[in-house]
């Protein structure tokens, strides 16, 4: 047991975070099922009927499957570049094309395709209504459930938008048929991938196996002739615009070919064999003057060879030239036969003979014709030499003015390469579009999709759905958990105290004890149930509080002063101090009772007296406390009430005399118990506190909030007050046994035999 000299550090905080703090043990949370087990039970039947209900009326599906890969792998029937390429398969374009498969225009294609706008499972309009007590579907009966709970309600805290204020109808068109179907069916569409290969699971559920196959793969072969479609939409797009650039660009060339024509017949730009003719012009010409100038300077080096061959007296038989002149050659031919004749005749004749004096003759005449000859070579060979340097002059005559001109057409040239490398690059250009022209009309005939289906869907032949088993076990656990949960949640709103353990964590008090109910509270006195039932289970439950008090020494020189108290009125406060006073004094102690709530006393009214005199007389000395004191015959018990009033209680509760009067009681008495004010409702009890040996603190079973009750214990240890700790009053012993707490008073039936109510 606890001292009476307990300080207000050896209590624990008593603030509310203890509890949010504090683990939950398993028999603790057990034993909140336990308590709540007729709520969870219920509510746990009627969410499993509600299952069973809900699946025996659903139709059941089935669900076709179809397996469609994504295919990396690209042919090369033709070596040329697609307009569109295959994908760079990786998990985005997976999941990219995943969603592709389910887009709202495949959707719509296969509801127009297969006809299912006439098809009631489908059509949410061709769709008969159930009655209201049979449709089980959490969106029925959301909405339902919203629709009995005020609309500005639901406005307030977001769930409804506010209503417009003005008539919004004309302005919301009617959604096509065909959408609504396609937004059901999409419900019934599921699209998976495992995340490490390229299938993609396309599932359809429907309430017929060969409809759900037919849907799956429909969709299926809509979505890969999308893809081909697209294709095909953006080959064909690429081919008209290459047409259409064909054309311009055709016309481009001309225009270009064109202009370079143009401008080589306005800078006479004549081509020959890749050379114009100004550039041939100028090289025949040098060509020309290199010959012309190579033969002058031969005719002159000839000319001078002649002029100093003269100037020396020598002959020009050395010049070849002049050798080899068919008449000088013929000259000394007949020479050298005359010479030959003469040889031969003039031994024969000697040298005066008419025919050798002939011979001479016709030797000189040789002669002279020779040197003729030379003679004329020689200025025929000074003839040619000025002809030949008329020419060369006439030849850079020439060769100056083409020159001129070839400058001019070389700046034109410039002009002209520019002209000409723009009318190749647009030759170039129009080449190569050309070309993809022609290689993108051939790939129309060679575009395939990025996917294909790999294995159709075949009707199933069991159902995918859950039959009314299943959703009775979903309805159920779901219950369950959800009733569990409201059990956990009511406890967790339930304000008052229930167990020692709860007292003990939140306060840091020790338990003293438990007390029940009064059986017949009405009718019986507490004091005298007591004396009429001593073995009862109420009696024991005030021994324990009284073996509690006594088991602390009191102080030296006189008895224990007990305060009692609690946080609010009518907790049964002073019905345990009558109790327990009786039970001290039945118990062979002298006990000194004193009802100090100076605002509303009870102590006289619980025992049935009419007094002359009180407390307030003692203390103003009107009385001796002999005279006020009154002694019930009956159970030997002094109690001292209040008689009059007091215009100001806190005074006369904090005086000095207030001390000397406890001072006198712990001398004449072996136990004093003081039945104050609640201590929320006035300071009287925060003000006696300091004063006495020790404070028990009323708590009322089950409903006086816990939180209160922490911040009041926390005010009184910050006074000093000696805490010796907590009694819960009027208990009731079926419902805590039924709670099933771990306390003793849990187990009060089983030891009935104890006890003679």
């Amino acid at each position: 047991m606890r001292d009476v000299t307990t300080v207000k550090g050896d209590v624990p905080s008593t603030h509310p975070s203890t509890l949010d703090n504090a683990s939950v043990d398993v028999v603790s949370f057990f034993a909140v099922l336990w308590r709540r087990k007729w709520l969870i039970l219920l509510i746990s039947l009627v969410g499993a009927t509600i299952g069973w209900v809900y699946g025996k009326q659903r139709v059941p599906l089935y669900t076709a499957s179809a397996l469609i890969v994504v295919d990396p792998r690209e042919d090369r029937v033709l070596n040329i570049e697609k307009v569109v390429g295959r994908l760079p398969v990786d998990e985005k374009i997976v999941a990219t094309e995943m969603g592709v498969i389910t887009a709202h225009a495949n959707l719509r294609r296969t509801v127009e395709e297969l006809g299912l706008v006439h098809d009631p499972e489908f059509n949410p309009l061709l769709q008969t209504e159930q009655p209201g007590w049979l449709r089980l579907e959490p969106r029925f009966l959301i909405e339902r459930a919203l629709s009995l709970v005020p609309r500005n309600w639901l406005v307030a805290i977001g769930v409804a938008a506010e209503p417009a204020s003005w008539p919004r109808e004309a302005e919301v068109p009617d959604r096509p048929v065909e959408d609504l179907v396609a937004a059901a069916l999409a419900e019934r569409v599921r699209v998976l991938n495992d995340g490490v290969s390229y299938l993609i699971n396309l599932e359809v559920s429907a309430e017929d196996p060969a409809k759900a196959a037919q849907i799956a793969n429909h969709l299926a072969g809509v979505y890969v002739d999308g893809q081909r479609r697209s294709k095909l939409g953006a080959t064909g797009r690429a081919s008209a615009f290459l047409e259409e650039r064909l054309e311009s660009l055709r016309a481009e060339v001309e225009k270009a070919e064109r202009a370079v024509a143009n401008f080589r017949a306005e800078q006479g730009l004549l081509d020959a064999q890749g050379v114009t003719l100004g550039e041939q012009e100028l090289s025949e010409l040098n060509r020309e003057l290199i010959v012309a100038r190579g033969e002058m300077a031969e005719r002159q080096a000839k000319l001078r060879l002649v002029r100093e061959l003269r100037a020396s007296g020598r002959g020009l038989d050395a010049i070849s030239d002049i050798a080899a002149s068919p008449v000088i050659v013929n000259l000394r031919a007949q020479e050298a036969e005359l010479a030959r004749q003469e040889a031969e005749l003039v031994t024969q004749f000697g040298p005066r003979h008419p025919r050798m004096v002939q011979l001479e003759r016709d030797r000189a005449n040789l002669q002279a014709k020779v040197r003729a000859e030379i003679d004329r070579l020689a200025t025929q060979l000074e003839n040619d030499v000025r002809v030949v340097q008329a020419r060369v002059a006439t030849l850079e005559s020439q060769l100056s003015g083409v020159k001129g001109r070839s400058a001019r057409d070389r700046q034109a040239e410039v002009k002209l390469k520019e002209l000409e490398r723009q009318a190749e690059a647009a030759r170039q250009l129009y080449l190569s579009v050309l070309q993809r022209s022609k290689e993108t009309r051939e790939e129309t005939q060679l575009v395939e999709p990025d996917a294909r289906i790999v294995s159709p869907a075949t009707p199933p032949l069991a159902p995918s759905s859950f039959g009314p088993k299943v959703y009775l076990l979903v309805g159920f656990t779901g219950s369950l958990l959800i009733s569990s949960a409201l059990a956990f949640l009511l406890e967790s709103l339930g304000k008052g105290l229930r167990s020692a353990r709860e007292v003990e964590r939140l306060t840091g008090l020790p338990m003293l004890s438990l007390v029940p109910e009064i059986p017949g509270r009405r009718r019986h006195k507490p004091h005298h149930y007591l004396l009429e039932k001593p073995l009862s289970l109420y009696a024991e439950a005030i021994g324990a509080v009284f073996v509690a008090l006594v088991a602390t020494p009191a102080r030296p020189g006189g008895g224990g002063v007990v305060l009692v108290t609690s946080s609010l009125p009518e907790e049964g406060k002073t019905t345990l101090v009558v109790s327990l006073g009786t039970f001290a004094a039945r118990s062979g102690k002298k006990v000194l009772l004193v009802d100090l709530d100076l605002r509303h006393p009870s102590v006289h009214r619980n025992l049935g007296w009419q007094l002359p005199n009180g407390i307030l007389e003692v203390l103003r000395e009107e009385c001796s406390l002999e005279e006020a004191i009154q002694v019930d015959e009956e159970t030997g018990l002094h109690f001292l009430p209040v008689k009059g009033q007091t215009v100001n209680p806190i005074a006369l509760l904090a005086s000095e005399r207030m001390r000397e009067f406890l001072a006198r009681c712990r001398i004449g008495y072996d136990l004093v118990i003081l039945d104050t004010a609640p201590v929320t409702s006035v300071t009287d009890a925060r003000i006696l506190a300091p004063l006495v040996d020790q404070v028990v603190y009323a708590v009322q079973w089950n409903k006086t909030p816990a939180s209160l009750v922490q911040d009041e214990l926390a005010a009184l240890q910050e006074l000093g007050a000696p805490l010796k700790g907590v009694v819960l009053t009027r208990v009731d012993l079926d419902k805590h046994a039924r709670y099933g707490y771990a306390d003793k008073t849990g187990y009060y039936k089983k030891s009935q035999k104890y006890y003679l109510n």
